[in-house]
């Protein structure tokens, strides 16, 4: 395995034990259910806790980014062995946690000048931010150098993304991130909006009027990606993303599987604190990420 520590902010949604058993490293957001209060998402409030504020209780919770101290003190200790860094954020349109980590690795570069610390706009959040470390992490078992590492990110995070589906604008606006989807007026917010999450942005797909024909119209998207760029599905890996639905898993895998029989059923994630509280309850999403061995 090659010597190099892994990290990644909480908006992957990568699951302690998962993480573990990669050698990832995560370095949370915080979130807040009074708005006065923060705390470190999944260390210090669960998703159970969570979810039950913003659906039973009505509640539209708040984040906030991880401060460069947080990026410091996580750092550190591997340094101080001589082990290089590589760390994975959210991309910067949606959040600040790229500059905390910059910031915090020029100070470290100071302190230790002969390592090598690097910061990386993954460009994506929640499962295709997972998809691109978990890939990472792969590279590192089978031996491939914190260079090869970058290389392949820099490929990758222009090739992948996510198509998903949100219950409704009010969480996005609430949270001052409706950016390019102002256009959609809050007087039809009870549209089902279609996003796509790519080159680290997000733009209207699509509108629909119910979740059934919005899951079959993202798996549409998907299928017509795929023919526009001419790639091979089965190069990539796929994973599905939801907040609380997960009665709409079995729907999600049957809409892809029929647009892309070669895919099979991919595993799935409940989307996280830092990505449910700007998207809202009802969220529900398709991800995917070219794999390592693709680009050789």
């Amino acid at each position: 395995m090659s010597d190099f520590q892994i990290f990644c902010d909480g908006a992957c949604d990568i699951k302690r034990d998962l993480a573990a058993q990669n050698n990832i490293n995560i370095i949370p957001f915080y979130v807040s259910l009074d708005h006065k209060s923060y705390f470190k998402e999944i260390d210090e409030l669960s998703l159970d806790t969570f979810y039950k504020n913003m659906i039973e209780e009505g509640g539209f919770p708040k984040t906030s980014l991880p401060s460069v101290q947080d990026y410091i003190n996580a750092f550190t200790p591997y340094l101080e062995q001589g082990i290089d860094i590589i760390c994975f954020t959210i991309t910067h349109t949606l959040s600040g946690s790229l500059q905390s980590a910059v910031t915090a690795a020029h100070i470290l570069q100071e302190k230790y000048p002969r390592a090598n610390i690097y910061a990386v706009d993954s460009w994506h959040a929640t499962g295709s931010q997972q998809l691109l470390v978990l890939e990472a992490a792969r590279m590192q078992r089978d031996g491939k150098t914190i260079h090869e590492v970058l290389h392949y990110i820099e490929k990758a995070k222009i090739d992948a993304r996510i198509f998903f589906m949100i219950y409704s604008l009010s969480h996005l606006e609430a949270g001052g991130r409706i950016g390019k989807l102002a256009s959609l007026s809050s007087s039809i917010l009870k549209i089902k909006p279609l996003i796509v999450l790519s080159d680290g942005e997000i733009s209207i797909a699509g509108v629909v009027r119910s979740r059934k024909k919005g899951i079959q119209k993202l798996a549409e998207l998907i299928q017509e990606h795929f023919h526009k760029t001419g790639e091979n599905p089965d190069e990539y890996r796929f994973l599905l993303g939801v907040t609380n639905t997960f009665q709409e898993i079995e729907d999600m895998r049957a809409a892809l599987s029929q647009v892309l029989p070669s895919v099979g059923a991919p595993p799935y994630i409940q989307i996280g604190a830092t990505i449910a509280s700007h998207t809202g309850p009802g969220t529900a999403g398709f991800c995917f990420v070219k794999r390592y061995e693709a680009y050789c």
